[in-house]
C-alpha cells in the first residue's frame, strides 16, 4: 500500500459533539464525518472512536446507547465503536458517522466533581489503485480534538 500526500489545504476528516457538558442521565452525540478530497471514488472506508483517560479506565461513568449514521456496520464494544461507512464515496460526497452516549450516575458522587470527557478518533480510507495494483490510502485523526472534548458535572 503507498499513502498518497495530503494537501495542508484539504479537510477530510471533521468531528463534532452536540454537546461539551452534560450531567449524569443525559447523553450527547459525537459525529465523525469523512469527505472525499480525492479525484476519484473511496471505495473502503473504516472508524473508529474510543473514550481518553479518565473515561477509558473508570467504569460506571459513561454507557455507548448507540451508533449509526450514513454506515454499512457499525459495532460497539465496551466504549469503543468501530464504523464501515458505506461505499463508494464519491469526490466531493462525505459520509457521517454517529455515536450516542449516556452519562451514568456516579456510584459515590463528589458534590460538584466534574469528569473529562476526550476522545480519539481515527479514520482509514483507500482510493484509485497504483499501476503496481497497490491501493492508495490516507488515514489519521488528531488525538483528543478539542471539539470531542467535554465535561460530565455531578
Amino acid at each position: 500500500m503507498t499513502t498518497s500526500p495530503a494537501s495542508a489545504a484539504e479537510r477530510w476528516d471533521t468531528y463534532s459533539a452536540d454537546r461539551s457538558t452534560i450531567r449524569p442521565g443525559e447523553t450527547f452525540t459525537i459525529t465523525m464525518t469523512l469527505t472525499n478530497s480525492e479525484t476519484t471514488d473511496i471505495s473502503f472506508a473504516y472508524e473508529y472512536v474510543e473514550p481518553l483517560w479518565p473515561l477509558n479506565t473508570t467504569t460506571n461513568r459513561i454507557t455507548v446507547t448507540g451508533c449509526g449514521g450514513d454506515v454499512a456496520d457499525c459495532t460497539v464494544s465496551g466504549l469503543t465503536a468501530k464504523f464501515h461507512p458505506r461505499v463508494p464515496i464519491a469526490p466531493g460526497d462525505s459520509r457521517s458517522v454517529t455515536l450516542t452516549v449516556q452519562a451514568l450516575p456516579a456510584s459515590s458522587p463528589t458534590p460538584g466533581e466534574i469528569v473529562s470527557t476526550g476522545w480519539n478518533p481515527y479514520i482509514y480510507y483507500e482510493y484509485d489503485r497504483t499501476p503496481t495494483g497497490s491501493f492508495l490510502y490516507r488515514h489519521g485523526g488528531p488525538f483528543n480534538p478539542t471539539e470531542l472534548q467535554g465535561r460530565i458535572l455531578y
